[in-house]
């Protein structure tokens, strides 16, 4: 093992944080091992696949648009995943070759800079929703004009509320514009039964990712924060070995359940990560170090909702993509939130979001005030997309707010 995998201060890039979390931190889970080894190998994997002839296209990576993907037979890489790993030459390019703002979100600028950079090596193929990120719909128009060819589902979000005829409408929209991108992707190989079955195995995923939540509560010290967060990244697109990911998964499900009674099993700060995923992996060793865990997560990736699977295929993707109430600021969302919290047991907050993100900004403010009306402790962190290490600053904040609920804690035994 190299001298920079030694301690895990020393670490530099997310890349470096990963290789420690596999190699010195979770030496004891060969299931989780086998996670990061999927996560390290992805966007590799994909542009070596593309580069072998295989039809690889660069999507958001959520379900409906993966699901699509898989059943006509093409590997989904999450382009939000190409930046994840990159280096601060991505960031500047993007900043000086396409004159982007500074300000702007350093997720979309991390991206950018990487399709720039990795032209003619990966697919140049990209699948867009516009109601997912507005920097984005500016982005990839930038990047039609080095040579990409870019598809982008033009749908917005659903109401909450409107009339029967307007709900209708909407749908019918959406069904029509899930049928422009299938077109699009592979002209006349749409097969229902294809995209049915990708559902199914959509919904028995999640269902033994939340399996593995409810194994963990009991365990919470097995597996560390930052692998829960990167097996929650690859929910829908499964890292592009959709029976690997599955096969990792049953595996981690088979080492929780042969653990005993109160075996990895310190008594920890449970903690909610509410909001983006977080970039700077080092937040979730600090969490970890300090005597916290991570059980509660509400992030992009829904493992709640599933695929009605007795509807024609489409709809279902439709009903699917018009349903989660779980992420966003309305009160539902922060509901759902506690709910989730009393269950594991969680006593505070991390509200995350990346720098430049105006959305995110707007997020943890709206929820930072549902928290504090409901006396639950909130810790606010704006972060960067590019880097892999935070400052000392950020991680004695983290420390010194896992040490206030474990405070709270023992006063609350006391009382």
């Amino acid at each position: 093992m190299s001298e920079t995998l030694q301690t895990s201060t020393e670490n530099k890039t997310q890349l470096d944080h990963v290789i420690y979390s596999r190699d010195v931190v979770h030496k004891h889970s060969k299931a989780t091992q086998n996670l990061l080894n999927l996560c390290i190998d992805y966007i590799d994997y994909c542009k070596r696949e593309f580069q072998a002839g295989k039809d690889v296209i660069w999507t958001m990576g959520m379900g409906t648009d993966t699901a699509i993907l898989y059943s006509l037979g093409i590997i989904p890489a999450s382009f939000t995943e190409i930046g994840r790993l990159c280096s601060g030459e991505a960031v500047v390019l993007a900043e000086e070759f396409f004159q982007v703002p500074n300000e702007t979100c350093a997720m979309v600028k991390s991206d950018l800079g990487e399709f720039y950079l990795q032209r003619g090596k990966i697919s140049n193929k990209i699948f867009y929703s516009s109601k997912a990120c507005e920097p984005y719909n500016v982005a990839f128009q930038l990047l039609e004009d080095v040579g990409y060819d870019v598809h982008v589902m033009d749908v917005g979000f659903g109401p909450r509320k409107a009339r029967r005829e307007r709900v209708e409408n909407i749908k019918k929209h959406y069904r029509d514009e899930y049928l422009k991108v299938i077109d699009w992707a592979a002209p006349g190989k749409y097969d229902a039964e294809k995209l049915r079955s990708e559902l199914i195995f959509y919904n028995k995923i999640q269902r033994k990712i939340r399996t593995v939540f409810n194994l963990r509560a009991y365990h919470p010290t097995y597996i560390g924060s930052l692998p829960m967060m990167l097996l929650l990244m690859g929910n829908t697109h499964y890292f592009g070995k959709p029976l690997e990911y599955e096969a990792t998964i049953d595996k981690l499900i088979e080492e929780l359940s042969d653990l005993k009674p109160n075996e990895y099993h310190d008594e920890k700060a449970i903690l909610c990560w509410s909001g983006a995923r977080g970039q700077e992996f080092n937040i979730f060793e600090a969490i970890d170090e300090a005597g916290g865990a991570v059980l509660s997560w509400n992030i992009p990736n829904n493992t709640v909702h599933e695929f009605n699977t007795e509807i024609d295929p489409i709809d279902a993707l439709v009903d699917f993509e018009l349903g989660d109430l779980i992420s966003g600021t309305t009160e539902n969302a922060c509901r759902y939130i506690l709910k989730d919290m009393e269950k594991y047991g969680a006593t505070g907050v991390i509200l995350y979001g990346y720098l430049g993100c105006s959305f995110a900004t707007i997020d943890i403010e709206l929820k930072r005030k549902y928290f504090k009306e409901h006396d639950i402790p909130g810790l606010s962190l704006i972060g960067s997309f590019d880097v892999g290490t935070v400052t000392g600053q950020v991680t004695t904040r983290v420390r010194a707010f896992i040490e206030m609920l474990a405070k709270k804690r023992e006063e609350s035994k006391i009382a």
